[in-house]
């Protein structure tokens, strides 16, 4: 217990790292005994109750701990000049409410007992901030920023190996270009490889690729769901996930165009009265392809309205081709179209 600080500041954009020291200091200061723990989040908290929780003794037990998280006080104060009136009453509104919460948490400060451990988990800081460089000088702060690919890339080597399989590098780099370095994300990924893989005791390339173009697919099938309800802002969220995830706008506008082929394609073989079962064998689909086509044929696309969404899309896709308009815009135009209500 000596090695444990009085007072802790976490701060930075990788919140995997910050979890795993609340976990780690939790378990260190009060271990299961919840009674000495308390745990303030979000704007606006209320520090009248921080500061009674921090001076509170604790219960049968050497120390307690106090965690405040998102609280937001550790960020620069917003000063702008030559502002409208009604901006100029706002930041200084805001001015006022930052100056109140570093009292109350100076009055924490000089307050901190040995008996209690208090910790801030923040996003952002300013370190000009007395309340930060005064925590500085009575504990320990920690950036929690975001690691390199390298480091990345060795965690999840350790993680695979926990499990008795080995990752190919290239592989992991792939992983790590597609999806980033967030740790969060990358423990997501990490979970669908492990259970993609199976018995398999290597992960490699195709692996990747794999779990890669079925959450992409799966995505495209929930965009044209939400095209067939004529849910304009859930086609257009799930859109801006895929870019985020780093697929290419002509990519997703080929995805898109080959479910909508596939669509006109099944209503062409059923009504020559072919069935399900032969349809999915004269296009070479699986059954659940042709079934998922047939539910969107049901319930919100028309043939005409089809046949005109792929006109528009090789159209779309001429235009961006040609340079007439940017492929992320030539796209969301295409999806606003077809999704909005007529």
């Amino acid at each position: 217990m000596n090695d444990i600080a009085q007072v802790y500041l976490y701060y930075g954009e990788e919140n995997y790292k910050k979890r795993i020291y609340k976990d780690k200091l939790k378990n260190a200061v009060v271990g299961g005994n919840e009674i000495n723990y308390a745990y303030f989040e979000g704007a606006g908290i209320d520090f009248g109750a921080v500061y009674d929780s921090v001076v509170t003794m604790p219960f049968f037990a050497d120390k307690r701990l106090v965690v405040v998280e998102n609280s937001g006080v550790f960020k620069s104060r917003r000063k702008k000049k030559d502002q409208e009136s009604d901006e100029a009453e706002t930041a200084e509104a805001a001015d006022i409410s930052d100056s109140s919460s570093d009292a109350a948490i100076q009055k924490i400060l000089d307050s901190l007992p040995e008996t209690t451990c208090l910790a801030f988990f923040e996003d952002t800081v300013d370190k000009k901030k007395k309340i930060y460089k005064d925590i500085a000088s009575m504990g320990k702060v920690v950036e929690c920023g975001k690691d390199d690919e390298d480091t990345v890339i060795r965690w999840l080597e350790k993680g695979f190996e926990k499990e008795g399989k080995k990752a190919e590098r290239s592989a992991l780099r792939m992983l790590v270009e597609q999806v980033g370095t967030d740790y969060d994300k990358l423990r997501q990924e990490y979970e669908k490889l492990l259970a993609y893989a199976g018995d398999s005791e290597v992960i490699r390339i195709a692996d990747v690729e794999a779990i890669s173009s079925e959450e992409t697919e799966s995505k495209i099938f929930d965009m044209l769901n939400a095209m067939s309800s004529r849910n304009t802002k859930g086609v257009l969220a799930k859109y801006y996930d895929l870019l985020e995830n780093k697929e290419h706008p002509l990519y997703i506008l080929a995805m898109i165009r080959g479910q909508f082929r596939t669509m006109l394609q099944t209503a062409e073989l059923r009504n020559k009265g072919l069935n399900t079962q032969e349809t999915a064998q004269a296009l070479g689909k699986n059954k659940f392809v042709i079934e998922r086509a047939e539910g969107f044929l049901r319930s919100g696309f028309r043939m005409k309205e089809v046949e005109e969404i792929l006109e528009y899309i090789a159209d779309t896709d001429m235009k961006i081709k040609s340079g007439l308009i940017s492929d992320q815009l030539g796209v969301e135009l295409m999806l606003v179209k077809f999704s909005s209500k007529r």
